[in-house]
């Protein structure tokens, strides 16, 4: 054999070796970018439905008006009869709407269940967190409507009611969804490209 057939069989090698590798490495790229689609899908669905959710929460304006307006058109009647009648009815329109309420934060856990399969080591803790504050909030949310289910005092059921919402938790959910947020951002290398 002549030098130069030993320079072919060189390059055919250098050339199979050169083809595995773009071969693997394509493949290592592809993967990346396929987790990347499959984080995108997941968070850019998790956003939407959490829009959704809030969404919904504004549209119902019984949610915010419904219950007092009717309470208040009752109360100026005058009529004993009919203020008490009014304002067992309050009670019970008032226990619906926060018994309702709950089930956003249903949602929410439920779709940081999904994230979770997704996200990354950093985004878990922060996920782990969120979870927390929410069950901590529900689990509150739960036994005060138990304790208002009890009684029908209106006066003990709207400090009841009250005393549900922690300044501490809400700052800490608000730093914490952007803090998610800026993750999701980060991981699905969006602002990077």
């Amino acid at each position: 054999m002549e030098t130069k057939d030993y320079i072919i069989i060189g390059l055919g090698i250098v050339g199979w070796i050169w083809g595995i590798i773009q071969f693997r490495l394509n493949r290592k790229y592809q993967k990346a970018d396929k987790a990347i689609e499959k984080r995108f899908d997941v968070y850019s669905h998790f956003m939407d439905q959490m829009d959704e959710m809030n969404l919904n929460l504004r549209k119902d304006p019984k949610a915010a008006y419904g219950i007092s307006t009717e309470f208040m058109a009752e109360m100026i009647s005058g009529d004993e009869e009919r203020i008490n009648k009014a304002l067992l009815k309050f009670n019970e329109n008032l226990l619906e709407t926060t018994k309702d309420s709950l089930q956003p934060m249903m949602i929410v856990n439920s779709e940081l269940n999904k994230l979770k399969l997704v996200s990354s080591k950093k985004l878990l803790p922060k996920i782990a967190e969120c979870k927390s504050l929410i069950n901590d909030y529900t689990v509150e949310f739960q036994t005060v409507l138990s304790n208002l289910s009890a009684s029908s005092d209106l006066d003990y059921n709207v400090k009841q009611l009250q005393s549900i919402g922690h300044e501490d938790r809400n700052r800490r959910m608000e730093v914490l969804w952007q803090e998610i947020e800026s993750l999701m951002r980060d991981e699905i290398d969006y602002y990077k490209k």
